[in-house]
């Protein structure tokens, strides 16, 4: 049910957050009845993830129960290996870990009718040489692309917002520096026909832009949400539209 209240701050002069959610949810037989009732209108992703109390020997069999109860409902299914609010979890960015997940997830899917993109979201806390570690595995195999990224916990960031004390990840602006940068590494590295997602301090058609002048196929908004509302998203349309009508 996730990790203990209150577990979300927010740092309003940064247009920020800090959340220890801890993957809140009902639990997967809760989570699949739910997809089972609702209408196919539009595109669902379903991010997947251990228990906080599974051993990490057997973190790959809580990844690999989540795929094969829930991905016939899916259009993709992300990987999560950079939560910060599940001990260990982020100690499954190695590059073993990684291909054995990925090939047996890309296993799973090759049995079913239902083939929903796989994605891999990663931390944007980690040395240049993980992430080239990763890519490798993703060119290699048969998953879709990278998510990139989760929220930060580095923690000289989190001293200069004082926030140090508290735990869990920050996004929203103070991201967005960090999460570009990490995005411009992979966009050189990464196989053309793989696709990249963004995320990371969007917050207004400037930034919505940068991510794909970055090199991102799609762009996703969390904490752009929480301080600009809906209406962003219809903003974005908006400029879009505008765009192209005048090109």
């Amino acid at each position: 049910m996730g990790n203990k209240k209150p577990r979300i701050h927010r740092l309003v002069k940064e247009n920020s957050l800090l959340n220890s959610l801890g993957f809140p949810n009902e639990g997967l037989d809760a989570i699949k009845k739910r997809l089972k009732n609702t209408a196919k209108i539009t595109c669902i992703g379903i991010n997947i993830g251990p228990n906080k109390d599974t051993p990490i020997d057997n973190m790959r069999d809580d990844y690999i129960k989540c795929y094969e109860e829930l991905s016939e409902y899916a259009d993709f299914v992300t990987i999560n290996v950079s939560s910060p609010n599940t001990p260990v979890l982020r100690q499954l960015q190695d590059q073993k870990f990684i291909t054995e997940i990925i090939s047996l997830l890309v296993k799973s899917r090759n049995k079913s009718k239902k083939n929903p993109k796989i994605f891999i979201k990663l931390s944007p806390d980690e040395k240049n040489q993980t992430y080239l570690d990763v890519i490798k595995v993703i060119n290699q195999t048969h998953i879709d692309g990278v998510i990139l990224t989760n929220t930060s916990n580095n923690l000289q960031l989190k001293s200069t917002l004082n926030v140090s004390s508290l735990e869990g990840g920050l996004s929203g602006k103070v991201l967005r520096n960090s999460s570009n940068k990490i995005l411009r590494l992979i966009k050189e590295k990464l196989n053309e026909e793989k696709i990249i997602v963004a995320v990371g301090g969007v917050f207004d058609v400037d930034s919505y832009y940068e991510k794909l002048d970055l090199g991102a196929d799609l762009v996703q908004i969390y904490t752009g949400f929480v301080y600009e509302g809906p209406n962003l998203v219809k903003k974005i349309i908006k400029h879009d539209k505008q765009k192209l009508s005048n090109s």
